[in-house]
């Protein structure tokens, strides 16, 4: 195959007379495939799922088998899809899946119970318990199946496996649509929480000669013809597979799952559009910009366990974000959401944890000022004395009231003018000036400013009405206007009042 896109050939043209070459047949194909290629590439992206056939990852129950199944002459593969029952139990499982025995682990068994035991309390095979299979599957020895024992280090009803199913689907790959079948891939044997890495399609490319597969051989009447072989075929193959997290061997790799600790990170759902997403992107934060659909919450945790506050890994574990885990971290738990960003989807469908160092490093001040916000203040000067702006021993309320008057103090220590309201005094601030002088200036911190009303009455009223300065006195309510408000203090003729909270 010659074919070079720079050349921008566009059509094989033969010619009467002149043989026709299997180069040029073959340009032929790889001419039509790469102008197909190029529109679909314009709406898919590599590893694109145009069918859907969609992954997903489950928790299994496992059960070890014993050793001699490793030398019998019998698959433990044959047992996918039979129903296996306790013997001494009664509990029954169907068997999804099987792993033949390596160097490290025995043959094993992937489970799903279906029918509790014969004491209606036993859930699962108990360890050391025989087995039976719902087929007649003998072995090359005396015994059978029934002669099996299950074991498991641990008792087998604890082992939980972690395996990752696809469904039948078509996905884009290199330029072509290549059928996925349905696949299984055990990801973990026997513990659920442990596996990180990436789980996807690894991608094969193949040559397929006649003498591989008899059915390119020339086709004769009712058989295949083996003395006319015919050409060969590429072929393309997609099976479930993994590389682990920070794998940059992504050639012949599509990932479809990120799995960190047990927990799916990221997944693919939906079709992934080429450059038309980007056309889509880019109209959407036209006219949305940046939005969430589903907020991300926050969470701030242990990194470890540190005293009652439990923490999110153990003690030297690797975080998400490839630290050890200690005490001299947090964890910052961000919850699953989605959010459109630029105008492209973002969603995480699991809680994402990232490390935030504790502040560890201090510096000591003395006699310092620390400034903080308290709200309300005046400037005041000519201070003499301090207001109550803390619990006073003997006192039955703290932030006594200060009283505010019209006219400026001349003379320290005593008022002048009318008072026209009280307020309670928060805190008091040095601003500027030199301290102890009457012209320097203070910053007086109020809440609870009550201005006053004053009333002047027709009359007498009878009752007389009473101030209570801490408290307040009655209320006093205008029969025409309705406004109300509290007496603070009387009159010296006893027909003036004055009101607060009006």
């Amino acid at each position: 195959d010659d074919f070079e896109s720079g050349d921008n050939f566009q059509q094989v043209l033969f010619r009467p007379g002149f043989a026709v070459q299997a180069r040029e047949l073959t340009t032929l194909q790889t001419l039509l495939k790469n102008n197909a290629e190029i529109g679909q590439r314009h709406l898919f992206k590599e590893g694109a799922m145009v069918v859907p056939g969609q992954i997903s990852s489950s928790v299994i129950d496992s059960l070890k088998l014993q050793n001699q199944f490793s030398s019998e002459d019998v698959s433990v593969s044959q047992y996918v899809g039979t129903t296996i029952r306790g013997e001494t139990s009664g509990v029954e499982a169907l068997v999804v899946l099987a792993s033949a025995a390596t160097n490290d682990d025995p043959p094993t068994l992937f489970v799903k119970y279906i029918k509790s035991g014969t004491d209606n309390v036993t859930t699962k095979i108990q360890n050391g318990e025989n087995i039976s299979s719902s087929i007649g599957i003998t072995h090359t020895s005396s015994y059978s199946i029934d002669q099996a024992s299950a074991t498991t280090a641990t008792a087998s009803s604890g082992a939980l496996g972690f395996y990752a199913n696809i469904q039948s689907g078509i996905y884009f790959v290199r330029g072509t649509f290549v059928e996925v079948a349905e696949e299984d891939l055990i990801l973990s044997k026997y513990t659920s929480n442990t596996f990180s890495g990436r789980v996807g399609l690894t991608i094969t490319e193949t040559l397929v000669a006649p003498e591989e597969d008899s059915s390119l051989l020339d086709n004769s009447t009712g058989s295949s013809n083996f003395a006319a072989k015919g050409a060969h075929r590429i072929k393309i193959s997609a099976k479930l597979g993994t590389i682990s997290e920070t794998s940059t061997a992504d050639d012949n790799f599509v990932e479809l799952m990120g799995i960190k600790n047990g927990r799916v990170k990221e997944k693919v759902r939906d079709t992934e559009f080429g450059t038309i997403e980007d056309t889509f992107a880019r109209r959407t934060f036209d006219e949305s910009g940046d939005y969430t659909v589903r907020p991300f919450q926050y969470e701030v945790k242990e990194s470890v366990t540190v005293n009652e506050n439990e923490g999110v890994y153990s003690v030297g574990e690797t975080t998400d974000d490839g630290n050890k885990a200690s005490s001299d971290l947090l964890t910052l738990k961000v919850s699953p959401g989605k959010a459109y960003v630029k105008g492209y989807e973002l969603e995480k469908i699991s809680p994402t944890f990232k490390d935030v160092d504790k502040a560890r490093d201090f510096n000591s001040v003395n006699a310092g000022i620390t400034v903080f916000d308290v709200g309300n203040f005046v400037n005041i000067s000519n201070v003499y004395n301090m207001p109550d702006i803390e619990f006073v021993s003997g006192e039955s309320t703290a932030f006594k009231q200060v009283e505010l008057f019209d006219t400026p103090t001349t003379t320290r220590g005593s008022s002048a003018g009318t008072r026209i309201g009280v307020a309670r005094a928060r805190t008091i601030q040095y601003s500027s000036g030199t301290v102890g002088l009457s012209e320097s200036v203070y910053r007086l911190y109020l809440f609870d400013i009550r201005p006053f009303t004053f009333i002047t009455l027709s009359g007498t009223p009878s009752p007389t009405l009473e101030a209570n300065h801490t408290n307040g006195g009655v209320l006093v309510t205008g029969e025409s206007s309705g406004a109300t408000g509290f007496v603070f203090a009387d009159g010296t003729s006893g027909t003036k009042i004055v009101l607060t909270n009006v």
